[in-house]
Parts: structure tokens; C-alpha cells; sequence
């Protein structure tokens, strides 16, 4: 993702986070056709290129309404480094398998939601935005380079965390 729009993302979220009542009107909503009814999705949408569908914008927007706290780690690192109470990986593999074979816009938003709420909303922003991106550029069939799809992207990541504490 290029800098520019790095930036055009945080400091939405950064105004988001300040606005509980939108917040908590993103929260409640179940598919990106609902998030896509927030005034929210629009601000974010006006900001963004043209080539980037509502879907795409209305997930991000949605999803990110439940992440509480930036991390370091990526999207799919956190997923695979276990918690410290239990040692057990926050998303086990079979739920990462099926994260990385959405089919559709709807369970995509399902798969992210369910993902955030398991890391507690300690997500990193640009990485999920990322995700949420190569997932889209996928969907529409738009060529990517080899070793750069999101199955690719995510699985490296996911393994690389997820081996070091195989027992």
C-alpha cells in the first residue's frame, strides 16, 4: 500500500476512534451492506481511489470499527502468536484456512470480524487494510505477481509465527 494512503487510513481510524457513537453504530452491523449505510463508509470512500469498490471500503470500515488497539505485529502474525494464559494459538489453522478461502464479500466481513473479536481489537491497522486489499484485487480477478496473492501473503506470515511454537 502506498504511503499516501497509509496515511489517509490511519488518520481515519485515529478520528474514528474518537467518535464512540459511530463506533458502536460500525460495531452492530453484520455484512459490509450494512456498514455500507454509515455515513462513515462514505467519508472514508471520498478519500480513497475511485478503482476501490464500497465493498472493499465497507469492510475495512466495519471490521476496523472493532479494533481497540494498534499492534506491530501483522494481521496474520498476530493470529498465530498464542496468547500468554492459555499457549494456544488465537486462530487455529482450520479457521485460518477458511479465512483464506472466502468466497464472498459477506463472508469475508464474517471471517475478519470473528478474527479481531478473537484478538481481543490488538490488530495492526495496515495490515488488516492490506488483507482486506489483496483479498479484493483477488475477488476481481486482477493479476497479481507470483507469491503475492493473499494466500501467499497471509500463509507466510501465519507459519512463520505459528511453527515456532509447534510442539
Amino acid at each position: 500500500m502506498k504511503k499516501g494512503m497509509q496515511e489517509v487510513f490511519t488518520d481515519w481510524w485515529d478520528r474514528l476512534q474518537k467518535n464512540n457513537g459511530g463506533r458502536a453504530q460500525l460495531k452492530r452491523c453484520s455484512s459490509p451492506e450494512e456498514a455500507a449505510l454509515h455515513p462513515e463508509t462514505h467519508r472514508l470512500k471520498n478519500m480513497l481511489p475511485d478503482w476501490l469498490p464500497l465493498e472493499a471500503v465497507a469492510t475495512i470500515v466495519g471490521v476496523s470499527a472493532h479494533i481497540k488497539n494498534e499492534t506491530k505485529l501483522g494481521f496474520a502474525q498476530s493470529l498465530a502468536t498464542p496468547k500468554e494464559k492459555n499457549g494456544r494459538v488465537p486462530l487455529s489453522e482450520s479457521r485460518f484456512r477458511q479465512l483464506l478461502s472466502c468466497r464472498d464479500w459477506d463472508e469475508l466481513y464474517r471471517t475478519l470480524r470473528r478474527s479481531v473479536s478473537i484478538l481481543d481489537g490488538n490488530v495492526n491497522l495496515l495490515s488488516f487494510v492490506d488483507a482486506v486489499l489483496l483479498w479484493n484485487d483477488e475477488f476481481r480477478g486482477a493479476y497479481r505477481k507470483p507469491g503475492k496473492s493473499l494466500k501467499f501473503e497471509l500463509s507466510r506470515d501465519y507459519y512463520e509465527i505459528a511453527m515456532k511454537y509447534e510442539k
